[in-house]
């Protein structure tokens, strides 16, 4: 059966495809496992750039707009050491005694780590989520029995770039998250984890803005939940959005306008 090309080799891109074409096709029809992978592997690291052990964001239209380091004890450790002030006690001497971080062997294949923070508040486990989530991570906060202990579970990977075009809400998710707020996570005890946002959604009768809440588990205060919403107002302020209290923990929200 004879084909019709589908592209042009005269181009950059249909030059990549015939140099695999020309390595691939001697083979005919025999074509070894082991020979084909070898010449495709090569192929991508040569022509296209591509490792082949690697993230599958390296083919994404858009790249990341954060990667981090992998999550390792040592890794992270020196991460959350160059935070300064913002999230050490300013009292204490050496800053390795304000957290811990060890190693999870049965979660997520040992590829994830969990830091303490002792004597922490709720602002300054936030300040930690946001620095560990500027620095590529996957961090969030995970449920904590006394208020001055938080822990937060640490991954490595990437963080997706938004693209300018995107839908407002999708800006305003990607602001709470690198600002280390967290909306709430389901668990099997139906427990969301920390008070946070709930995602933001357009306001039907209101072009433009957006709306969130407050989601806390069981148990939070009026005021804990108050004083998340607060932080959240201040970061949304700080960005140029436009902010609009709607209750003690509601809020609408309006992305800043573009000349």
């Amino acid at each position: 059966m004879r084909l019709t090309r589908l592209f042009d080799p005269t181009t950059p891109d249909g030059e990549r495809i015939a140099v695999l074409g020309r390595r691939l096709l001697p083979l005919q029809t025999n074509w070894p496992g082991s020979d084909a992978v070898t010449i495709l592997r090569e192929w991508f690291v040569e022509s296209l750039g591509i490792d082949p052990d690697g993230p599958d964001y390296q083919v994404h239209a858009v790249p990341p707009l954060l990667i981090s380091r992998e999550a390792t004890v040592n890794f992270v450790r020196e991460a959350l050491l160059g935070a300064g002030p913002a999230l050490h006690n300013s009292h204490g001497r050496d800053h390795r005694d304000d957290f811990a971080v060890v190693t999870e062997p049965e979660c997520c294949d040992g590829d994830c780590v969990t830091v303490t923070l002792f004597e922490a508040s709720a602002s300054r486990a936030r300040f930690a989520l946001s620095w560990l989530r500027q620095a590529g991570y996957e961090a969030t906060a995970l449920y904590s029995e006394t208020e001055d202990e938080h822990r937060l579970h640490v991954l490595g990977g990437f963080i997706p770039a938004t693209p300018a075009d995107a839908p407002a809400e999708i800006h305003a998710a990607q602001h709470l998250w690198l600002k280390g707020f967290s909306s709430p996570t389901i668990r099997a005890d139906v427990y969301v984890e920390v008070p946070g946002p709930t995602p933001p959604v357009p306001v039907a009768w209101r072009p433009g803005w957006l709306s969130t809440d407050i989601a806390a588990p069981h148990g939070s205060t009026a005021k804990q939940r108050k004083k998340v919403a607060n932080a959240i107002a201040d970061s949304f302020r700080s960005a140029d959005w436009q902010v609009d209290r709607r209750g003690p923990e509601a809020l609408h929200i309006c992305p800043p306008s573009t000349p």
